[in-house]
């Protein structure tokens, strides 16, 4: 044998042996994808759908919905039932082979702190994180440990596609347009915000608004790769300000569809990492449905007919949203890793002002606010490992999934969170979830869905100055506690609202219509006990409602008069 033939017999066996050495490596260390949509109720997902019934649908918002949209007559409520029943077939299927819960819960019901806890596996209210603000204004903190970090760790490739908004913005961006485009020197003067109109001129365009400041980037907290934007939205088509790990990326083209773009991104590394025959862990957060919707290709919303345009289009973003779903799933079979891959998708929080019913049904409320339909969140887990499938009633948070997918990976879970793993439920080794009950707090606002006191009014401007509510669930009843509302915040409130102390069965009042708190005091006080016991290991809020907080602590007062 000539020294040629030699070399390509030595490089054949050497390839042989590095595939059967590596094979079992993947094969042992299971994939996980992590797909986190944008404020989804659960009335819009088929496996909620599907047992949704007309009287769901709650009355006020098919009325604010006809009257918002212009519609003609009363909104085809079974037809919209319908739409949200099939605008999502892949998820459905999976839902169904999986494990969906009837009683996940966000940690917030706005993006940016529901993100947070989602990725450090805690209730982010633990360092003062209650509302967007809050997250916007100081990122997560460094000595808390996110979902990637110990997946890198471990050897996995890691990608974060889509929207990032747990980061502060880089102030390096704005240094640039004070000495480069205004011609000023540095540093920057405390006054400079008198010349906030001429920064602000020049800020589109920057990256300014969807930059992370180094040490809250992605890829300084175990991702690998990056390509999306810190903000709380984008746009759907010609988005303008997308990052691809640290550089900005130009202008995308006027006639690309978002949607499309980053679900062929998620797809590309996912192939990617198999071929090179790593495991991989993708965070996939679209877009999908927030912001200022637009009409997303006709491919997709032309197979609804609700008898309203918007809501056709609503559905068909959804579809395309599930057409990137099953894309992901081609690519795992055609590549023998769909049965070594963990898939879980979840919302961030429920619907917002759009109000297209079905809505949050069967849920009261909507994005911003402690009604179930804000924090009420859908959440389907599937894949290897996961031995239940149907419906769940568990009570579970989603702070929970970090623990569960980082054991699920043989991955040591940090101390000192508060999610619960998961994995012995799904696995059938245990009977219940890890959870008997679940409190929460954040703002109670008018910004981001209807305000039912106030007949719908919306306050574009509340944030700072809502109240906050804090509620405690037992898996049938709910307390429920808002703080007093300031005078003059809203005009069909002008004197405001004192606090409200509310208690709900929702086994039987799932809309929480009926308050029972009066009947029920000694019920009312002893969940008050551990709502105030769980707030104590809090810390305030960071920005505001500082005031309201102090006010959840104290033990609650049965209101005169009652």
């Amino acid at each position: 044998m000539n020294r040629q033939k030699k070399r390509l017999f030595g490089i054949f066996w050497t390839g042989l042996l590095l595939t059967v050495l590596l094979r079992p490596l993947q094969a042992n260390t299971p994939n996980i994808i992590l797909l986190v949509a944008d404020d989804i109720g659960t009335g819009w997902l088929p496996f909620h759908a599907d047992r949704l019934k007309r009287s769901d649908l709650e009355p006020e918002i098919l009325a604010s919905y006809e009257q918002k949209r212009g519609h003609l007559g009363k909104v085809d409520a079974v037809t919209h039932i319908e739409a949200a029943r099939t605008c999502m077939p892949f998820l459905e299927r999976l839902a169904r082979q999986g494990i969906s819960f009837d009683k996940c819960f966000a940690t917030a019901s706005l993006c940016a702190p529901s993100r947070a806890g989602l990725l450090t596996g805690t209730c982010q209210q633990e360092w003062g994180a209650y509302w967007n603000k809050d997250v916007d204004d100081h990122g997560i903190p460094a000595d808390r440990v996110v979902l990637a970090e110990p997946l890198q760790q471990a050897g996995y490739a890691t990608a974060m596609i889509g929207k990032w908004h747990v980061a502060k913005k880089d102030p390096a961006m704005i240094e640039k347009i004070w000495t480069e485009e205004l011609g000023e020197s540095l540093p920057l003067p405390k006054g400079y915000k008198g010349r906030w109109k001429d920064v602000s001129r020049l800020i589109p365009g920057s990256g300014y608004q969807t930059s992370a400041i180094p040490g809250q980037h992605p890829l300084d907290r175990g991702f690998d790769y990056y390509y999306g934007f810190n903000s709380h939205d984008s746009k759907y088509f010609g988005a303008k300000e997308l990052w691809e790990n640290r550089e900005r990326i130009p202008e995308r083209p006027k006639d690309e569809f978002l949607t499309e773009l980053l679900s062929g991104k998620a797809d590309s590394f996912v192939r990617t990492a198999i071929d090179n025959n790593k495991p991989f862990f993708l965070y996939y957060a679209p877009l999908t449905l927030h912001g200022g919707i637009v009409p997303p290709p006709k491919k997709y919303s032309s197979r609804f007919h609700t008898g309203n345009r918007f809501s056709d289009e609503y559905a068909g973003h959804m579809l395309a949203l599930d057409e990137g779903i099953r894309q992901l799933f081609a690519t795992l079979e055609s590549k023998n890793q769909l049965d070594n891959t963990l898939f879980v998708f979840a919302t961030d929080n429920g619907c917002t002002l759009y109000e297209v019913p079905p809505y949050n049904a069967p849920n009261r409320g909507g994005k911003g606010t402690g009604w179930f339909g804000g924090l009420n969140v859908p959440l389907v887990v599937w894949g290897k490992g996961v031995d239940r499938n149907g419906v769940s009633q568990e009570i579970v948070s989603l702070s929970d999934i970090m623990p569960t997918v980082l054991e699920f990976a043989g991955v040591e879970v940090p101390q000192g969170i508060s999610g619960r793993s998961l994995l012995p439920y799904l696995e059938g080794r245990v009977d219940h979830s890890p959870r008997d009950y679940l409190s929460s707090a954040s703002i109670q606002s008018s910004r981001w869905s209807y305000f039912y006191e106030g007949h719908g009014e919306n306050n574009t401007q509340d944030g700072a100055k809502a109240p906050l509510y804090g509620w405690h669930f037992d898996g049938r009843h709910l307390l429920m506690r808002v703080t007093p509302m300031m005078s003059g915040l809203y005009k069909s409130l002008p004197q405001g609202m004192p606090a409200q102390v509310m208690l709900f069965d929702v086994s039987a009042d799932r809309q929480q219509r009926k308050n029972l708190a009066f009947g029920n005091w000694e019920k009312v006080t002893a969940m008050d006990e551990a709502l105030r016991a769980w707030l104590r290991t809090l810390q305030p809020p960071l920005t505001s409602q500082k005031q309201d907080f102090e006010i959840l602590l104290k033990k609650v007062e049965r209101p005169t008069g009652n």
